[in-house]
């Protein structure tokens, strides 16, 4: 805890400049892309390959990120000792062992980035870059290498193993469990009740809302760095309204409060799991400056609500309190006795299955709501993992077994890859277009004195990049 207060007194946002032009040109600067457009709803390229990138520090982040571009570079001639570099690694990470420790994982993948960074100094097209192309290209790699051992090494979804799992890994559920349990049992909360400035009710849920909204978006990404971006993300919504409401001088006095109170009002899956996650495989250069802050700050909340007992609340000033938390009690345990009835019911449900010959369509329905892929939201991930098909591959089928399998007489199945990218490349546009709706419809409830056109351009103008958008809303 040491460690992370130094962080949060250093970083603190609040504490410095907040000029709103400032900040502006700071999100402006941040998440470029070659194949950027004036108009976010006229480009080709799927927005779910990664998250918004505009709440990212600008101190010791570069102002320059495009994977698709490290995917094509990968794709050099010059580029194929990297590739079989990353296929050796990636092979012998998956096959060696049924499952590393979360330890022996951490020092595999970072010994790993290591390195491969090395590598990227002797071969072209990389040795050639400068150094914001170069931190680009390492950012890629990570993201390469993370999509592929993801479901190796977070931990919800080895929930499966069971005893087999390390401690580490054990733990990490442990807390999950713990940090879920408490905020059912603390979700009634109100602002008050974590000393949260008075000034700030005005339109609080409304943050706090699209706040958490960010937030959750954590469980819809692979790579260390997409789910950093969310919580960055989300942390700039909350100081957006900070600052609009003149606390500055407060800080993370009021900011960790209202941080606390966005998890309590949300029903964020696997928060900690994430949170552990990010540190054991973000490369530890790449978590500097404001990104710690963030990710200490997150931390802190978490760990304060793990701990959290009805007297760490300020309850004095209301009499309410007890009669609230007794309520949220029977609620809860009502929801127990539902979910017991549930299961006893699937249980007789089962056993008339079995007797008429129908136990696999139980098996399937029982087992729908265990799998470990429920903790990502399977229509983003799919469509994120199928665009980056055709870069992921490089990995595993050099260009000659390319070329041998094109002239096998296998090339009739080719038309058919295409319909399915096109079909991929569709579903990921629909699904970014109805993103975008939801984004503006957000922000035109957490606006309603402005007019909606307004809101609109300023969107279209920030490629509905959160953290520049509300940014720009807050100065207008």
């Amino acid at each position: 805890m040491s460690r992370q207060n130094d962080v949060l007194k250093e970083f603190d946002p609040l504490q410095q400049n907040t000029d709103s032009e400032h900040v502006v040109k700071q999100t402006e600067s941040v998440g470029i892309r070659v194949h950027d457009k004036p108009d976010c709803r006229a480009q080709e390229k799927s927005k779910y390959d990664e998250p918004d990138t505009s709440g990212e520090a600008t101190s010791d982040v570069e102002t320059f990120y495009d994977f698709q571009l490290f995917a094509k570079q990968l794709q050099e001639p010059s580029a194929e000792p990297i590739i079989k570099y990353s296929k050796s690694f990636l092979r012998n990470f998956q096959t060696q062992r049924l499952l590393w420790t979360a330890r022996e994982q951490q020092k595999l993948i970072n010994d790993f980035k290591i390195f491969i960074y090395d590598k990227f100094l002797e071969y072209e097209p990389f040795k050639s870059l400068d150094a914001i192309m170069l931190r680009n290209a390492q950012e890629g790699i990570e993201k390469l290498i993370m999509g592929k051992l993801h479901n190796k090494c977070f931990s919800p979804c080895l929930k499966s193993l069971g005893s087999n799992l390390d401690e580490e890994h054990k733990q990490d559920l442990i807390d999950d469990k713990s940090l879920q349990n408490k905020v059912e049992e603390f979700k009634f909360i109100k602002p008050a009740d974590l000393d949260i400035d008075d000034s700030l009710s005005d339109r609080l849920d409304t943050f706090v809302k699209f706040s958490g909204k960010e937030l959750n978006k954590i469980n819809r990404f692979k790579a260390p760095r997409d789910k950093m971006i969310c919580i960055l993300n989300s942390c700039k919504v909350i100081f957006g309204i900070l600052r609009h409401h003149t606390v500055e001088e407060k800080g993370a006095d009021n900011f960790i409060p209202i941080l606390i109170y966005t998890i309590l009002k949300n029903n964020i899956q696997a928060l900690g799991s994430n949170v552990k996650y990010i540190e054991r495989f973000r490369y530890e250069e790449f978590i500097r400056g404001e990104a710690s802050y963030y990710l200490n700050s997150l931390q802190a909340a978490i760990n304060f609500i793990v701990t959290l007992e009805k007297s760490s609340l300020s309850t004095d000033h209301d009499s309410s309190f007890e009669d609230r938390y007794q309520e949220n009690q029977s609620t809860i345990q009502q929801e127990t006795n539902d979910d017991d009835k549930a299961s006893r019911d699937d249980i007789l449900s089962s056993e008339d299955y079995e007797h008429n010959g129908a136990l696999d369509h139980q098996h399937k329905r029982n087992n729908k709501s265990t799998l470990p892929s429920d903790y990502i939201l399977h229509p983003l991930d799919n469509a994120a993992n199928a665009v980056m098909q055709k870069f992921n591959e490089l990995l595993f089928v050099s260009k000659h077994e390319n070329r041998e399998h094109s002239n096998s007489g296998s090339g009739s199945n080719h038309p058919d890859q295409l319909n399915d990218n096109e079909n991929v490349e569709q579903l990921a546009k629909k699904l970014q277009e109805q993103e975008q709706r939801n984004t503006l419809e957000t922000l035109q409830a957490m606006f309603p004195e402005m007019d909606d056109a307004i809101i609109e351009d300023v969107c279209i103008a920030k490629k509905y990049r959160v953290g520049a958008t509300v940014d720009v809303l807050l100065s207008l």
